[in-house]
Parts: C-alpha cells; sequence; structure tokens
C-alpha cells in the first residue's frame, strides 16, 4: 500500500462543472472475506522508496497544464510509453468501450443522445510494456482473496485497501487536471447511467509510483490465475474516473456486461460506503448449472481485480448518494 501521511483534498473547482463532494478521510474499519494471507510486503516495496522530491505530488497547482492533442509532448511521460491513435474528438480514445450481453436497445438507454461527429484529431494513447514488467518480479499484496470459478476466466480477485487515503486522494487529484475530458464510447445497446472521465495520461504524467502501483497489481493477479497479459508484448492502459451520482432522482447503474478487448480489469472504489446506496458489484455465476450470481461489496480503497472481456459484471442500482470508482482496463488492442 502506498505510505505516508495523507493530505487534503484540494479545494480549487472541477473544470468539468460543478464540483464532486470530498468524501471524508477518516479511516474506516474493512472486514475481508477468506482473507489469504500472503507476504508481508505491499505492492510498492520492490524497490526503496525514492526520495521526497521524486514521490507523487500531492499538489495540483505544481503540475504543468497539457493538452492530449496533435501529438503534442506530454511531460512526465516518455514518448517510448506512447502511441499516436485518432480519435472522433468526443473525448474517446478508447477501442475497447464496454458491450452489454442483451444486445437490445431500447429509447433513452444512456440518458443523452450522441453529439455530432466532429473532426478526427490525432492523440497520443498510452502503452506497457508487458514483456519488460514480467522480467521483473511481481510480490502479492498484504491480504487478497480468491472468488473462483468453475474456469480460470469466471475467477475474481478481491483485493482489501489496495490504496489509502493517499492514494485516493491523488485520484481525485488528477480527475482535476485540465487534460481530463468526458468520454462517451459505451455502445448504443448498453443500459448505463453514469459519466466517466478518461485519465490514464495524466495518472501516468503525475502519479507515477500510484500509476506503477496499479500496473503491477493488475499483471500480478494476471500471473496468479488468468496468464493472457504474456501473451502480449504490450497493452494498453484506459484509466476511467466514473461517477455514479443519484442526487438528482435517478439511479446510477450500468447493466451485466463484459468490456471489449480487456485482459485485465481492476475496479477501485473510491468512495465511502456512507456516501451512497445501493452500487454493490456483482459477477456472473461461478458455473453455468444454474449456480447464482456473485455479490461484492467494496470498502473504500479496496478493488476487485477481474478478465474483463470474459467475466460479465454490473453493479446494483446505485439509488442514493454519489459512488465514484477508478476502473482500468489493460486492452490488447
Amino acid at each position: 500500500q502506498l505510505t505516508g501521511s495523507h493530505w487534503a483534498t484540494p479545494s480549487q473547482p472541477s473544470p468539468h462543472g460543478q464540483p464532486l463532494p470530498a468524501p471524508p478521510l477518516q479511516q474506516h474499519p474493512w472486514q475481508s472475506l477468506q482473507v489469504q494471507e500472503a507476504s508481508s510486503k505491499a505492492f510498492g516495496q520492490q524497490q526503496q522508496q525514492p526520495p521526497p522530491a521524486q514521490q507523487d505530488s500531492a499538489q495540483p497547482g505544481h503540475w504543468p497544464a497539457w493538452r492530449n492533442v496533435d501529438l503534442h509532448p506530454i511531460p512526465g511521460v516518455e514518448s517510448d510509453s506512447l502511441s499516436s491513435d485518432s480519435t472522433s474528438g468526443r473525448g474517446s480514445s478508447s477501442s475497447s468501450s464496454s458491450s452489454s450481453s442483451s444486445h437490445s436497445s431500447s429509447s433513452g438507454r444512456s440518458g443523452k443522445e450522441k453529439p455530432p461527429k466532429r473532426p478526427r484529431i490525432r492523440r497520443w494513447r498510452l502503452k506497457f510494456g508487458v514483456h519488460e514488467r514480467l522480467k521483473r518480479p511481481l510480490l502479492p499484496p498484504t491480504s487478497y482473496t480468491m472468488h473462483e470459478g468453475d474456469r480460470r476466466r469466471r475467477t475474481f480477485v478481491h483485493v482489501p485497501r489496495l490504496l489509502d487515503e493517499r492514494g485516493i486522494e491523488l485520484v481525485h487529484a488528477v480527475y482535476r487536471h485540465p487534460s481530463v475530458d468526458e468520454i462517451r464510447d459505451r455502445k448504443s445497446t448498453l443500459l448505463y447511467r453514469h459519466v466517466a472521465y478518461r485519465i490514464e495520461l495524466p495518472l501516468r504524467a503525475h502519479a507515477r509510483m500510484l500509476y506503477q502501483q496499479l500496473m503491477d497489481a493488475m499483471a500480478w493477479a494476471d500471473a496468479a490465475v488468468w496468464r493472457k497479459l504474456a501473451q502480449s508484448r504490450k497493452v494498453y492502459p484506459e484509466a476511467e474516473y466514473i461517477v455514479y451520482d443519484a442526487r438528482k432522482g435517478k439511479p446510477g447503474e450500468i447493466e451485466p456486461h463484459v468490456d471489449n478487448h480487456s485482459a485485465v480489469t481492476i475496479v477501485i472504489l473510491l468512495s465511502d460506503p456512507s456516501d451512497f446506496s445501493g452500487g454493490v458489484n456483482c459477477f456472473a455465476p461461478v458455473d453455468d448449472r444454474g449456480s447464482p450470481s456473485r455479490q461484492l461489496a467494496l470498502k473504500r480503497g479496496d478493488a476487485v481485480i477481474f478478465r474483463g472481456e470474459k467475466l460479465q459484471h454490473w453493479i446494483t442500482p446505485v439509488t442514493g448518494g454519489v459512488r465514484v470508482i477508478l476502473q482500468i482496463e489493460l486492452s490488447r488492442v
């Protein structure tokens, strides 16, 4: 887990309209289910902690302002970690949008009409060198739970408190970077009601230690269970800051779906469970023989890691308050 004292949530407003309510900073106890005690070392302890000047900065005001447009250089991201991409300019650089299993297309499914197409824009896309990372050891988390299915692709991994308060607040700060845009890459057949923002580039540029911790967590889970990442020389991390806001009377939701082309997906709860009602993570049954679907109620900072493109997943409706998550998909294409 990340170490160090937490810091106050930045006070500047969100660049995307009204600011989100700042989550409380107090610690909350959690109980893990069938926790397997593993190594006493946490992610990120493979190497000695760098001096303070090299650690992630928790002060957004110190971060340079930039936009991902026309392949301009991005401060803090090396060129060999980038690949050029071309998008329609709607804030989406993803080729691995989610799709439902129902393939129905009733009206009002996303709550918004698609905006008119805009001229295509050349943008950077982040890439992650899998083979290079797998040359170095991957350490397990301090505790975790394997929720096994009859096939490996049905297994998911619960990691309690993967992020501490400092890590959570750092993600909130990254979301406020001026490069962050709302994305609209969901399939038109997918029933959902949330707002998502693309944040992988500012996460990599300005929260490098946190970014590496999350990549290591996903790579470890894959090596322990599915062993799919080793089949690709590189993957494309796609990080989303997702807000389910039920304060206006309509529940936040997403129906059963898979994440297209995502070899591995991680979801981390950034809110405290007391801040919202509902919003329980759900997964397909352990088998096809009539078993019930599985539910996992995350605590603040908890993560769940799974085969995004293979394991059907969804949440129960968020019927009150605001639920915020960080989701990262490692896209194969």
